[in-house]
């Protein structure tokens, strides 16, 4: 059996939103509103192959800069490639912007602390 080592980087922003769900559900959803957002990536490796470190954590300050300048005091439904603004599909916009730089990212967790929400988006 091989052993991976993970390594994950947490980040915070803040953000606003409305749903208009496709079934037509309106449970207060649609309203402009904001939450404060938990994003952490994840990367991993084979344990085998590490000497020293997978990755030093600084290697992962570029790419959350990026992904703060887009995504910190947005109003989400504005931003180009993310469909819906759901959990769900956040994370999926996350991920395709962060493997671009992070090519062992394997993961990527977004939650709403204070709504006690989670999703994770995980490859492989």
């Amino acid at each position: 059996m091989q052993a991976n080592i993970i390594l994950s980087k947490t980040f915070t922003f803040e953000a606003a939103h409305s749903l208009d769900l496709k079934d037509g559900t309106d449970l207060g959803y649609k309203r402009l509103h904001g939450h404060s957002f938990t994003a952490t990536l994840s990367i991993k490796g084979p344990k085998s192959e590490i000497d020293d470190w997978l990755m030093d954590f600084g290697s992962f300050a570029p790419t959350i800069e990026q992904l703060k300048d887009k995504l910190d005091h947005a109003f989400l439904n504005e931003l180009v490639g993310l469909k819906s603004p759901t959990l769900e599909n956040m994370c999926a916009y996350i991920f395709d912007l962060a493997s671009k730089s992070l090519p062992n990212l394997f993961a990527v967790d977004i939650a709403r602390i204070t709504c006690g929400q989670n999703c994770r988006l995980e490859i492989g």
